[in-house]
């Protein structure tokens, strides 16, 4: 059994998170644009259940679409968030059940923090920013890391942290993960509670195999937005694979019970479980469990299935 708890646990944080949800009552789709009516693609969106914090997090796609099923009744508080643009939030009340699949559709505008930053910057320096961010969300780095540098020459004022964030993500998105490090540190330096630049240090530096000090910026990052899984899994994931295992488990946890349909966070749960010190396999079966529901067709399913079937010998 051991020898295919490695195996797995290899598996652990490099597969794709891809969520799903077992009880279908509504379904929620739209788009999300700016303000000129352009869609905003990746946008982050998350509905919270307001009665028990529990969350379903999903994003927009390329065009801006979003189509999130399997939601089960509810009332809901949702935020819409993009960096470059002022978080929206609006509540749903869908807290009755409904007979019949109820799909809700809706178009959210996200405000361009350009608009807040033409009187601190001046609007040659605000339109360069909406321009530049512009190219970010199209991967055109060359321009948009042109324009930013531009609008350091001109003065950013009080929306540096924002420019700078945008030579950071183009930096990490060219792999120039040195770069990107030195960009972040220096954003979060001027915005210290800026949560996305703090996340995306945290994973840059993973990427560098720099993981105690990825460790240390994902925990950051949990401490700036406690009520995030994607942060709190990513404090558990590190932990477990330092073979950490009982600090881990709380941080898993959290995460599972912000996002019920996180797959991977209740797979890291059962491998917790079954290694802590304090074994228990009752809630590590669970978990597996739990996670083959979420992703029965997952890549190593398969290998739990197995391992799960090892767990059953074994307690009997």
């Amino acid at each position: 059994m051991i020898r295919r708890i490695v195996v797995v646990l290899c598996l652990l944080v490099s597969a794709p998170i891809v969520h799903a949800q077992l009880q279908e009552e509504y379904r929620f789709k739209g788009i999300v644009v700016d303000g000129n009516g352009m869609p905003i693609s990746t946008v982050r969106i998350t509905l919270r259940d307001v009665a028990t914090g529990a969350r379903i997090e999903f994003t927009s796609k390329v065009d801006g679409t979003f189509d999130r099923r399997m939601i089960p009744h509810a009332r809901y508080e949702a935020f819409f968030e993009k960096a470059g643009f002022t978080t929206y939030t609006q509540e749903f009340d869908w807290s009755t059940s409904p007979r019949q699949i109820e799909t809700v559709e809706a178009k959210v505008v996200l405000k361009s923090e350009a608009a807040a930053a033409q009187k601190a910057m001046g609007d040659k320096a605000s339109k360069l920013y909406e321009e530049s961010y512009q190219a970010l969300e199209k991967n055109d780095c060359a321009t948009a890391t042109g324009k930013a540098n531009e609008i350091l020459k001109l003065g950013a004022g009080q929306y540096e942290y924002a420019v700078r964030f945008i030579l950071a993500r183009c930096a990490a998105m060219q792999d120039k993960l040195a770069d990107a490090a030195t960009e972040y540190r220096r954003v979060l330096a001027l915005k210290p509670d800026f949560f996305e630049a703090q996340f995306d240090l945290a994973s840059v530096l993973e990427k560098q195999g720099q993981h105690d000090e990825a460790l240390k910026e994902y925990e950051k990052a949990a401490a700036l937005k406690p009520d995030d899984a994607e942060a709190r899994y990513n404090v558990g994931a590190m932990l477990l694979k330092q073979n950490h295992f009982d600090q881990a488990l709380p941080h898993l946890q959290a995460a599972a019970a912000i996002d019920s349909t996180h797959a991977l966070a209740a797979k890291a749960l059962g491998f917790a479980y079954l290694q802590s010190e304090k074994k228990d396999l009752v809630s590590a079966r669970r978990y597996f469990e739990r996670y083959l529901a979420l992703e029965p067709n997952a890549p190593d399913a398969a290998e739990i299935r197995d391992l799960l079937a090892e767990l059953k010998t074994s307690q009997k």
